[in-house]
């Protein structure tokens, strides 16, 4: 009996997604829970696993497509009526699918030609380039011949299983190529980038044509809407951390099994969400949203900050949900948590969804002093935390040098005035120059 197999609902919101790269192939034999496909979907990659044991009969999209939640995307002859009958899969219970560093473009080329990549999960891909083992070379001891982890480690120690020295198709001709760019620089030196896409001539010399990710589509779109239906106002001012930075260093953890006591750090922007989080109780108008149809404020009782991430994919702003809630030293938990599960693209859609407020940790990508942050709607402020650095300063009449933290923050002029952000703004850089009031 044939069934299909129509993309399901990505997420709260998400309607659409494009096709990253197929898992299988027309006349494969899978299994149920086995990969079948990653799908690009606002600014997370989910692989969808099969909902049947059955054979491949038909695949109905190609690679790079955009596809909608309801599309057929796969037929499936000889899948049980038990295993047909199951729920549907959601992309929340879906396995996450890998960085757009491993994403390699197949133009429009059909899905069902050529080789495939050796099942492993985004972790596992993970940790082989990281060790430097090709997957191709390790016979997988997972279901469906999936790498695990233990698979890698072996091959890392060189107690591994080669793979079938059968040959591998040669992939399809791509309709995209990697195409090596030789720049000359001064003082004179060569600079070589390597671009992914379509070559070819405009008017006035050589180009390279390279379709954009969905990620930096949905970017796009909301910087663009952010900017034309938002009046932003910039302020920008100074936070001393000296004392802040001592008192972190200083600060006790509880003790993590396992993890030496060297290796168990506070970081900086955990008291800045602290920090913010006290800010936004008191001047609750930052914790809000305006429903201009309506003509209301829509004040949050919730405190959900999410966290700018650079990533592969672009700027990535994954959410702390009920941060007022947390420790600091569970707030650095969870900064690092989501930051790894931005970089590796290990998180679900909904996990961006639901901000209240955005801190974009802007100095962590270098030499960044005072920006100009934009706001994500429907939030109505954000900040910019710059590169913190040591700068002489007049303490008490005396120039000492001092432990110097910009700060910049974009406010919604429509329902925020000048004199509510500075009050704002002063009381965040106060708890930060104070760190005790943090532990209150």
């Amino acid at each position: 009996m044939a069934y299909e197999f129509k993309l399901p609902d990505l997420g709260e919101g998400v309607h659409e997604g494009q096709i990253v790269r197929w898992c299988v192939a027309e006349g494969d034999h899978v299994a149920e829970d086995q990969p079948l496909m990653e799908v690009e979907t606002d600014k997370a990659a989910v692989e969808i696993p099969s909902p049947y044991t059955g054979i491949v009969s038909k695949i109905h999209a190609s690679e790079q497509q955009i596809v909608y939640v309801g599309d057929v995307m796969v037929t499936f002859e000889g899948a049980s009526e038990t295993t047909a009958a199951k729920e549907p899969i959601t992309a929340a219970s879906s396995k996450q699918a890998v960085s757009n560093g491993e994403i390699e473009s197949r133009g429009k080329s059909s899905p069902i030609e050529g080789g495939r990549r050796k099942p492993a999960s985004p972790a596992v891909r993970k940790l082989a380039r990281v060790k430097g083992i090709d997957l191709d070379s390790i016979e997988g001891t997972g279901p469906g011949g999936r790498v695990t982890r233990e698979d890698v480690e072996r091959a890392a120690q060189g107690d591994v299983s080669i793979a079938s020295a059968t040959p591998t198709p040669a992939a399809p001709a791509d309709t995209t190529t990697i195409v090596r760019v030789t720049q000359i620089t001064s003082p004179p030196a060569l600079l070589t980038t390597d671009l992914i896409g379509t070559p070819g001539n405009d008017d006035h010399g050589a180009i390279v044509r390279q379709p954009i990710s969905q990620a930096r589509k949905t970017i796009a779109q909301m910087m663009s809407h952010s900017m034309a239906t938002i009046p932003h106002v910039t302020d920008s001012d100074d936070a001393d951390v000296t004392e802040l930075d001592k008192f972190r260093r200083g600060y006790s953890l509880p003790d993590i099994p396992g993890v030496p006591q060297a290796q168990q750090k506070i970081t900086m922007l955990a008291f800045i969400v602290r920090a913010v989080v006290k800010a936004l109780q008191l001047h609750p108008i930052f914790n809000a949203s305006y429903d201009e149809q309506a003509q209301e404020i829509i004040y949050k009782r919730y405190y959900n900050i999410a966290i700018g991430v650079q990533t592969q994919r672009g700027l990535i702003a994954p959410v702390i949900r009920e941060a007022d809630r947390l420790t600091i030293s569970q707030l650095s938990d969870a900064i690092a948590t989501i930051s790894e599960n931005a970089r590796s693209a290990t998180f679900a859609v909904n996990d961006m969804r639901g901000g209240t407020f955005t801190i974009s940790n802007a100095g962590a990508m270098g030499g960044s002093r005072y920006s100009t942050p934009i706001i994500t709607p429907p939030q109505v402020a954000v900040i910019a935390v710059g590169k913190t650095r040591w700068q002489p300063w007049v303490v008490e009449g005396e120039i000492v040098p001092r432990l110097i933290m910009p700060v910049s923050c974009s406010f919604d002029h429509r329902i925020i005035d000048g004199a509510q952000e500075i009050q704002f703004a002063r009381q965040i850089i106060g708890d930060l120059e104070n760190p005790a009031r943090l532990l209150l």
